[in-house]
């Protein structure tokens, strides 16, 4: 028998085997440490509502949505993001996923979130414009560099004064930066000690590199690194950068040490998401 309903204790078996299924990218894979850092952690914004559908006590669909406590308008609020939209190759293309949707939506409006957003895959993204109501907001661009052709200027730290700092846990130096850079802000994540150290520090199956910029003691500016492999490459990735728009000196300053932490590292390319950000304006 088929039923649409809320997420129950167990789950999250039946949600790994569903994703093994469905799930074709080779890097991070989801695995139940995962799932529990995810769905089950220490999320500042709160728990997710997780929709699932089954048949006959097997898990053939999910849809959830992933509380993020947003700064939009000078205001915190809570939005969410829309994640892990699967459903079982038997049961594609049957409509299954409009049913999911429209439950997981229901629950959004019964808690009151203005918006979700999401990052559907090529497979998914027709189903998110045309059938889920999604609209497009922004064309994200991704800009890579092949490390080879990189150059770095050996007294960028001396130059700027910065320096240059492992982060293993976000405190209430980045709490004060959150504060004094969020009025200059329309619309972002609200990126505190709390939401920066669940996201990326307390993560248990990807490692993050996490780098400040302090000034007379004062963090100015941090970025978020990657590193992986994909497939004959292995790639560094610039996860998140921040700093005070217009803070040239420091936003120069992450950038090129995030370079060379790749060049080190002897990644073979560098890649960057970016998407309409006031960082370097």
């Amino acid at each position: 028998m088929l039923n649409i309903r809320l997420y129950k204790d167990g789950d999250e078996n039946g949600f790994l085997k569903l994703d093994q299924l469905v799930e074709e990218h080779p890097w991070n894979r989801r695995n139940l440490d995962n799932w529990h850092w995810k769905f089950k952690g220490n999320n500042p914004a709160g728990k997710p509502i997780m929709v699932y559908a089954e048949n006959n006590d097997t898990i053939i669909g999910h849809f959830a949505a992933i509380p993020m406590n947003y700064w939009f308008k000078g205001k915190k609020i809570i939005a969410s993001h829309s994640a892990a939209m699967m459903i079982d190759p038997d049961w594609q293309n049957k409509g299954l996923i409009k049913f999911i949707a429209d439950k997981l939506i229901l629950e959004l409006d019964k808690q009151g979130i203005p918006f979700t957003y999401g990052y559907p895959n090529v497979n998914a993204y027709d189903l998110h414009l045309k059938i889920l109501g999604y609209k497009d907001i922004v064309n994200q661009q991704l800009f890579s560099i092949n490390s080879k052709k990189i150059k770095i200027k050996e007294s960028i730290n001396n130059d700027l004064k910065f320096k240059w700092t492992v982060i293993n846990k976000f405190d209430n130096k980045v709490d004060y930066l959150w504060e004094k850079v969020k009025k200059d802000l329309k619309v972002a994540v609200v990126r505190d000690s709390s939401f920066l150290n669940w996201r990326y520090v307390d993560r248990p199956d990807v490692s993050y590199f996490s780098f400040g910029a302090f000034k007379d003691g004062q963090l100015e500016g941090y970025c978020i690194l990657k590193i992986y492999q994909d497939e004959s490459i292995l790639r560094g990735h610039f996860i998140d950068l921040f700093t005070k728009p217009g803070n040239y000196d420091c936003a120069r300053f992450l950038l090129e040490n995030g370079l060379k932490f790749f060049i080190d590292k002897k990644t073979q390319e560098v890649t960057l998401w970016m998407q309409g950000s006031s960082f370097l304006d």
